[in-house]
C-alpha cells in the first residue's frame, strides 16, 4: 500500500521533497522489518533432513515443518503464506479434499438463490478463513506472474473478460488446490506432471 502511494505521489504535478523522502524511509523500515520477521519464523523451523527416516513417530514440528518446506517449491508461495496455510488448516487435517479447503477459506464461490437474487452470478462472500483467504489472495499477486500453473489461468480469466479481483479469487483457490496435492503428499511442487500424478487433479 505504501508503495502505490509512493507511485502515486510520482505522478502529482507538484511533489513535496520532504514528503516522498519521509515515505521512502518507511518503506525501508518495513522492508528491514519484514525481512526480520521472515528471520526469526525461519529460525523456529527445524533445520535437520525433514525427509529423512525418523525412530519412532515423527514429531509434529517436524512434520508440519516438512510441509511448510514443500509448500515453499509452489512459485507464489513464501515463507509467510506456507505459514498462514499450514496454521489456519492444522497442517491440511480440518479439511479432507481440496474443494473443502477452498469452502474453509472462503474462496468458494456462494450462490445466490433467495428473492431477487436467484438468478444472479455465485460470488465470494466474507464467510471463511479471512486470514488464510488473505495470505493465498496475495500470493496470487506473485503466483499470476510466475507461477507456470496460475499464470496462464489467471491470463486466461482476464482474457475472456473476467475482472482482475474476480481472476485473483479465481486463481487464489486454484493455488490453495495446488497447496492442498503438494501438502498433503508432501511431494515438491512439479508443474510438468505426468498424466496420473498425485498433482494432476489440482491442477487440472
Amino acid at each position: 500500500m505504501l508503495r502505490n502511494q509512493l507511485h502515486a505521489l510520482g505522478h502529482l504535478p507538484v511533489v513535496v521533497a520532504p514528503v516522498r523522502q519521509r515515505m521512502q524511509a518507511l518503506d525501508q523500515i518495513l522492508t528491514t522489518q519484514l525481512a526480520d520477521i521472515e528471520t526469526e519464523l525461519a529460525a523456529l523451523l527445524p533445520t535437520e533432513d525433514l525427509e529423512a527416516p525418523e525412530e519412532g513417530e515423527p514429531s509434529l514440528d517436524r512434520v508440519w515443518a516438512l510441509t511448510v518446506a514443500k509448500l515453499q517449491t509452489i512459485p507464489g508461495i513464501g515463507l509467510l503464506t506456507a505459514l498462514w496455510i499450514v496454521v489456519t488448516t492444522m497442517n491440511f487435517t480440518l479439511c479432507s479434499s481440496a474443494e473443502q479447503a477452498a469452502a474453509y477459506a472462503g474462496l468458494a464461490p456462494m450462490p445466490r438463490e433467495s428473492g431477487t437474487s436467484m438468478h444472479k452470478r455465485p460470488y465470494i462472500g466474507h464467510t471463511g478463513n479471512r486470514r488464510l483467504r488473505t495470505a493465498l489472495y496475495l500470493a496470487t499477486l506473485s503466483a499470476a506472474r510466475h507461477n507456470p500453473v496460475i499464470k496462464p489461468f489467471y491470463d486466461r480469466l482476464r482474457a475472456a473478460g473476467k475482472p482482475p479481483k474476480v481472476a485473483r479469487c479465481a486463481a487464489a483457490r486454484k493455488l490453495l488446490h495446488l497447496a492442498f496435492a503438494v501438502g498433503t503428499n508432501k511431494e515438491d511442487f512439479d508443474p510438468h506432471y505426468q498424466p496420473g500424478s498425485k498433482q494432476q487433479a489440482a491442477m487440472a
